[in-house]
């Protein structure tokens, strides 16, 4: 074993309590005896029995066949029949055969051995797993599914049975880097059931229905056995759930099929309630996830509705305050600050990527709770039609304009004023660095910020990137600098110890919320300085004065010893400066922006650097493009009070 990989699992045992230990080496055990009974296949027994009826009230007809977003799918669909798909950004055609082990970046193969001993997390070998695992998520089923119901055009539908014969040969259970992960199979289930639901004109012949059998039943025996549990009870534990909730419940004939149906609803009410703050934002401190998590929630209500099965109270409300939390960070040309990971997931693709579907559970939302308010400005969108059929049509659009408010759960307080006609969203960021004991997809982000104007973004959030094969780019997107906010001794807040942990965490709070007619006040604090040496506290006060579009961000350090102290501001790759002494002129679309500091402190933009990594941006996962970022640093020593002015239309 390598020094890294020593190092990683020394790491990760830390974060493991005696019962998890316990459990790991029970599953190390399972895989053993799996690698030894299973050898190189795994065929369960045929079964031709199948009832599709329950599958195909999933979905409703499309009344409107000329719906911009249906053209965009059946563009897609064409791509689909030829083997060309669009993974991160990377044009792919296949020629005549999927290569479902292939990493479409670097053009290397995953080997063909059994599951647990393929090292997922050496992005570098081969290359970043993710990019393996998007084409096998099978996005493209539920794309071929919809367009055959809107041109009738048998092609498609054929197409669905093709790719899932291909894919089972190709995969062999347990062989392969497709069985590694019980996220990747939960979203195979529901794309497949999804697509599923379309083909309610499609004949289905028993080699098909013996084809989707072998197909789920495989897929749930291995989630069943292999859950996410203790220290990996995140977002992929809901996913699994819902995986085996959606096998158990539309496949009932199948063997072991009710212990899924239980044991992935239990799960599911449990962690959604869990993961889900009562506020509305993500126990993983991320945005982007919230996007993803909250679909498992929307679609498990959904169901269970049409099923009229029961359950937690709890999941209304939380899905209440999921659509009141996006609407209140979501500007009005539906930006989003990117707070946290963002790796571009979905759970079922409806022809909508991760940030066009927060439009989309809010117009869900809108039809769920009777909230005209809800609905955005492309309501009713394809996915909430399909969804909720002509129910859209009883919701009458209404504009209520969001206020400031403050998410204590989340840690976000959320500035909304207009000014001379123009919408400021102003977010404050004082969540904690993630869900424990990992903090998985979080960034040393305290105290940081973003800021939208009219609907344009200008301080941003720069993202993420990549995840296992981005080394210096996974750490330094996740960085203090790479966030609106202070950096101490040019040390991150706390320490990255791999791509998907952090050595420990910090403290943060607000102590400070105060909405009045002429200003809102906001102030919290960070100790994770305190524990390294020299000892620096960091507190932030935020004063937005709205009769003047003018914040005051205000920066208190204190410590007894020298220190040196570093300001780093990210702007939108669209703004443009013009720096003079202490003065930034920050321009987009006609709108201006004065930064201004209170001393003469040399001001920098950075734009592009490489080493050390500053001045980059990535909106979604695998895209990067240059950016500016400003910057200042000052030699301290004791108690420093520092203040930034952003004069909005000055």
């Amino acid at each position: 074993m390598n020094i890294p990989k020593f190092v990683w699992y020394i790491n990760r045992l830390s974060k493991m309590s005696p019962p998890e230990v316990l459990y790991r080496v029970k599953q190390v055990l399972r895989q053993q005896w799996d690698k030894r009974i299973y050898r190189l296949n795994f065929r369960p027994k045929e079964n031709k029995e199948l009832n599709l009826k329950p599958i195909f009230k999933l979905s409703h007809e499309i009344s409107n066949k000329n719906n911009t977003e249906l053209k965009k799918i059946v563009s897609q669909a064409e791509d689909v029949l030829n083997n060309r798909f669009k993974i991160f950004g990377i044009k792919v055609d296949y020629g005549d055969k999927i290569d479902w082990h292939l990493d479409p970046k670097t053009k290397k193969r995953w080997p063909l051995k059994f599951w647990a001993d393929i090292d997922i997390r050496d992005g570098f070998t081969i290359g970043g797993v993710k990019f393996v695992w998007e084409i096998n998520r099978f996005y493209f089923m539920p794309v071929l599914g919809i367009t055959f119901q809107i041109t009738n055009d048998q092609r498609f539908a054929d197409k669905i049975f093709l790719l899932l014969s291909d894919w089972l040969e190709a995969n062999p259970y347990p062989i392969g880097v497709n069985w590694t992960s019980g996220i990747e199979l939960a979203l195979r289930i529901s794309n497949l059931v999804w697509a599923l639901s379309f083909l309610k004109n499609y004949p289905i012949n028993k080699e098909q229905k013996v084809l989707i059998n072998r197909f789920i039943y495989i897929h749930a025996h291995h989630l069943i056995r292999y859950p996410s549990k203790y220290s990996s009870n995140n977002n992929h534990a809901i996913a699994e759930a819902f995986g085996l909730f959606l096998a158990g419940l539309y496949f009932k004939h199948l063997k072991e099929s009710k212990k899924w149906f239980l044991f992935g609803k239990k799960v599911l009410e449990r962690e959604l309630a869990r993961q889900i703050l009562p506020d509305g934002g993500s126990l993983e401190c991320t945005t982007t996830y919230l996007s993803f998590v909250a679909d498992f929630l929307l679609l498990f209500i959904y169901i269970c509705n049409k099923e009229k099965i029961p359950y937690s109270s709890v999941l209304n409300d939380r899905l209440l305050h999921v659509c009141n939390f996006i609407r209140a960070i979501m500007d009005k040309n539906g930006n989003i600050p990117n707070i946290g990971d963002q790796d571009s997931a979905i759970l079922v693709n409806f022809g909508l990527d991760n940030y066009e579907n927060f439009k989309s559970i809010l117009n869900s939302g809108a039809v769920f709770f009777k909230r005209g308010d809800f609905c955005c400005d492309n309501y009713p969108d394809l996915k909430t039609e399909l969804l909720f059929g002509e129910k859209v049509r009883k919701v009458r659009r209404m504009y209520i304009k969001p206020s400031s408010t403050f998410f204590r759960h989340s840690g976000l307080a959320v500035i909304r004023e207009e000014f001379k006609g123009k919408e400021i969203v102003f977010v404050a960021n004082c969540m904690p660095l993630g869900m424990p004991p990992l903090y998985a997809h979080g960034h040393l982000d305290a105290l940081s910020f973003t800021l939208s104007v009219d609907g344009y973004e200008f301080f941003i959030d720069p993202g993420t990137y990549l995840y296992h094969s981005g080394g210096k780019w996974r750490m330094y997107f996740r960085s203090t600098a790479a966030h609106n906010t202070v950096r101490i001794n040019e040390k991150d807040i706390v320490r990255q110890v791999a791509d998907f942990m952090f050595a420990n965490t910090y403290k943060v709070e607000c102590f400070l919320w105060e909405n009045n007619s002429n200003e809102i006040h906001w102030g919290a604090y960070h100790n994770g300085y305190t524990k390294k040496s020299p000892y620096v506290k960091h507190t932030r006060f935020v004063k937005y004065f709205k009769n003047q579009g003018k914040f005051i961000i205000s920066d208190i350090l204190e410590s007894k010893n020298e220190y040196i102290a570093e300001w780093f501001f990210h702007l939108h790759p669209e703004c443009t400066l013009e720096l003079t002494g202490n003065k930034v002129v920050i321009s987009r679309k006609s709108i201006n922006i004065l930064l201004q500091t209170d001393t003469l402190v040399p001001i920098k933009v950075i734009r592009g650097q490489l080493e050390p990594v500053l001045g980059w941006y990535s909106k979604n996962f695998n895209h990067i493009q240059e950016t500016n970022t400003i910057t200042w640093k000052l030699k301290c020593k004791g108690k420093l009070e520092f203040n930034t002015t952003l004069i909005i239309g000055f």
